[in-house]
């Protein structure tokens, strides 16, 4: 299964989001977008309404979203011209309502990713690894850049995979240049890259070397 790495646009003021979301088109056809509502998670980032159309670029947008009812969003995420919405649930998130925003996505026409902090065990997802469209293993408590890894994200990634070997692992904070080729190894398809690639002197350069690292993993 081919590799990829999407740099995320995490960004608390609409200034910064419009500079980072710049930066990153200029060198990726894949990007995610970070919200944060202030109640799911302490930070805050720009509202969906600062966003502009990305119907204009020719990308492809993820929606991550870090918020309290993620089914109050998924039409306007849909009009904006996001193509995946990625959403949370918490420990014992009962089931039925789990698979009704599964579905929900997905009749937009979008595919539909279940995200887990660190906190919630990597079998509370087990059930949904036929319907989702993936799964983001979260590196961090989300929220706030330039944390590191928590070391426990290596092995519910190779738990994951043990379970389901067709289904799309995706890992969202605190991956950089000394660690992709492991998670890779441990299973992972899918690499969020935030701060390494925002702060990087040459962004361009450091998606490459990222790139290069993530294909050694995969031997």
């Amino acid at each position: 299964m081919k590799i990829k790495i999407i740099p995320t646009v995490f960004a608390e003021n609409k200034k910064e989001f419009d500079e980072r979301l710049f930066k990153t088109i200029k060198i990726s056809d894949e990007i995610q977008i970070d919200f944060m509502d202030g109640k799911f998670v302490q930070g805050k980032s720009v509202k969906l309404s600062d966003v502009p159309n990305l119907k204009r670029f020719d990308k492809k947008f993820e929606a991550h979203l870090m918020i309290n009812n993620p089914e109050k969003w998924i039409k306007r995420l849909k009009n904006k011209g996001f193509s995946k919405v990625i959403f949370h649930i918490k420990k014992y998130s009962k089931e039925k309502d789990v698979r009704w925003l599964i579905n929900e996505i997905q009749k937009q026409d979008m595919e539909a990713f279940i995200a887990i902090n660190p906190e919630v065990r990597e079998e509370e997802v087990f059930h949904y690894l036929k319907q989702a469209d993936g799964i983001m293993v979260m590196g961090i408590h989300p929220g706030k850049e330039h944390q590191k890894i928590i070391h426990k994200t290596f092995y519910k990634t190779e738990n994951i995979r043990k379970k389901d070997s067709e289904v799309v692992i995706q890992i969202d904070g605190g991956v950089n240049s000394k660690n992709i080729r492991y998670l890779v190894k441990s299973g992972a398809n899918i690499l969020n890259v935030g701060s390494f690639i925002a702060n990087a002197e040459n962004p361009r350069i450091a998606l490459k070397e990222l790139c290069k690292l993530a294909k050694e993993g995969q031997f």
